[in-house]
């Protein structure tokens, strides 16, 4: 058994799969909002899409502490106080955990996406930008995530639910970002899935708000003191 699964029960291993949603959101938020994302959450995000046949829970998720951010949306959604700057945060969220429902409900599209998953390579650390790999490494990573975004546009764009992403028009604008976002939302509801799989259900997101918030938190604090 791997040390993940040593150190998170089975509790809170459903819980970074939710941290991985939402942080999965929270990028979706940012891309859309700022043009920006962070390289080494975006690889935390993206690359579980990958692992197709895993052994154990930390094939999927071999990084955590770059899930930090998910984990700090957890701990701000899940908070006593509400915050209104994590409305579109919680909406894309519960986007992808409905999608996870309609598309587990399909099964010549769950075999499409595991076939055409095969043949997109996963997401490298890039290199140093001065660096004579960089550009090459550069373009790899945006040809990932086109593929990726041409795959939702396949697959999970045809079903009747659409998740709705607001942000600045020139941001929106940009095939870039908009190959991000659709990239963020496939990755997003692959780690729903898991989440399912592990126990998770909607309506216990409203019975168990505060557990999941000292969740994220015990989790967090795990991290760190594994540093």
């Amino acid at each position: 058994m791997s040390a993940t699964n040593d150190r998170f029960n089975r509790w809170e291993q459903q819980n970074i799969a939710l941290a991985a949603v939402a942080q999965c959101a929270t990028l979706v938020h940012r891309v859309a909002t700022t043009g920006e994302l962070p390289q080494p959450e975006l690889r935390a995000c993206i690359n579980p899409l990958f692992a197709t046949n895993p052994d154990d829970f930390s094939d999927i998720y071999p990084h955590l502490g770059a899930l930090s951010l998910g984990l700090r949306t957890l701990q701000s959604i899940f908070g006593a106080e509400r915050d209104p700057q994590n409305n579109e945060i919680v909406r894309y969220t519960l986007g992808m955990l409905l999608l996870r429902n309609r598309l587990t409900a399909d099964a010549g599209m769950q075999n499409q996406l595991r076939e055409r998953l095969t043949q997109i390579p996963a997401l490298e650390p890039l290199p140093e930008p001065d660096s004579e790999q960089f550009e090459a490494a550069e373009e790899a990573q945006l040809g990932t995530i086109r593929q990726l975004a041409g795959l939702y546009q396949d697959t999970i764009s045809t079903l009747s639910y659409r998740i709705q992403v607001q942000g600045k028009v020139e941001h929106l604008k940009s095939e870039a970002v908009a190959n991000q976002i659709r990239a963020l939302l496939l990755a997003g509801i692959r780690s729903a899935v898991l989440w399912y799989q592990l126990g998770g259900r909607r309506w216990r997101l409203l019975l168990y708000r505060k557990r999941i918030h000292e969740s994220a938190g015990n989790i967090r604090r795990k991290l760190l003191s594994s540093v």
